[in-house]
């Protein structure tokens, strides 16, 4: 990886369950881009990050081929690659992975990096987390030619994946002695802030506790990274309503070309009809984003309402906004399809 692409890396960001992954894969879609996927949760960064400590870390994530870093699917043709390499890294990845469920020792395959067959240098580096809150701040002062794109999803859709996720157990428990899949130490802190004691909180149904840790990741990321130059702010349902448009506007704000490649895969993994699984990226994008207005119970609904009325990002959606927020100050423009560099 050369030094300029080091320098100028592409962070997107957003909570658990909102499109992160799609996001990160409209990214990656282009030529020029070499992506890792969440590479902070197997080469964390410090716990008290500094603007020092930033363009080492991205170097190390830029260089870790693990396959959970460097195999997530789709693979896409590269500017940087033999026409041949996307094919023979899907196999790679598709062995890698099935030796992880071998016992051992086949199952060491499992660890095998994966090669990125690169003949130059990837021309720029980007990267997906969905846990570092805390740094993006940093690397956004560490790095100003870097670039964020922070994702947002509706509060209601977050948690109705979230629930649905529970249920199927599909999440690890994230604490000892905690039933819900979220960092509920971070979700205390933050609800006490607001009055909400320890006790309280545990008696809180739980779709009012998803709503908690929904406030307590998005909000600090929000106050701490909307108004820097170099990070844009989008909302999921509008990603979703005009794919295209959207994307262009994302690559554009990257300093990434408009592209025949990326222009077929947002068409793909927005007008999917059939099943999708829950970490399918490959949907129909509208009816993903709206679902949990049919299958959320009502009563979840409400809960969830209930926490997040009174948050700052509420105003992002008309259906929260409190009787006392008007349309006129929506920040992101006339309606909730609207996106902002830099929103106020």
């Amino acid at each position: 990886m050369s030094a300029e692409a080091l320098a100028a890396p592409i962070l997107i960001l957003g909570a658990p369950r909102s499109g992160t992954t799609w996001l990160a894969k409209i990214i990656d879609s282009h030529p020029d881009v070499l992506y890792r996927h969440e590479p902070d949760k197997l080469v964390p960064s410090p716990s008290h990050l500094t603007a020092d400590d930033v363009p080492g870390l991205v170097a190390r994530w830029a260089a870790d081929r693990s396959p959970r870093s460097a195999s997530k699917l789709p693979f896409f043709r590269k500017s940087w690659q033999p026409v041949w390499a996307p094919g023979v890294k899907t196999v790679v990845a598709a062995v890698v992975g099935v030796a992880g469920r071998l016992p051992a020792p086949l199952n060491g395959l499992s660890r095998v990096p994966i090669p990125d067959f690169a003949t130059r240098p990837p021309p720029r580096f980007a990267f997906k987390s969905i846990s570092w809150a805390g740094g993006a701040a940093i690397f956004a002062h560490a790095l100003p030619d870097s670039r964020t794109i922070f994702i947002l999803r509706h509060p209601c859709g977050h948690v109705a994946s979230m629930i649905r996720g529970h249920r199927e157990q599909r999440f690890d428990l994230t604490e000892q002695g905690s039933n819900m899949p979220f960092n509920e130490k971070a979700a205390l802190r933050f609800s006490g802030g607001f009055g909400i004691a320890e006790a309280a909180f545990h008696a809180l149904p739980d779709a009012s506790k998803y709503a908690w840790n929904w406030r307590a990741f998005n909000e600090p990321v929000y106050a701490a990274v909307a108004s820097e130059p170099n990070v844009h702010v989008v909302l999921y349902e509008a990603l979703c309503a005009e794919p295209a448009a959207l994307s262009r506007r994302l690559l554009n704000f990257a300093g990434l070309d408009w592209n025949r490649q990326t222009e077929a895969f947002v068409a793909r993994s927005t007008s999917y009809r059939g099943a999708s699984g829950y970490y399918a990226i490959l949907r129909d994008a509208v009816a993903s984003a709206e679902a949990w207005r049919t299958t959320m119970l009502p009563e979840d609904q409400a809960a969830v309402r209930s926490v997040v009325s009174a948050s700052p990002l509420a105003r992002f959606w008309p259906d929260l906004m409190n009787a006392a927020s008007g349309a006129a100050d929506h920040p992101l423009g006339d309606t909730a399809h609207s996106v902002s560099h830099r929103p106020t």
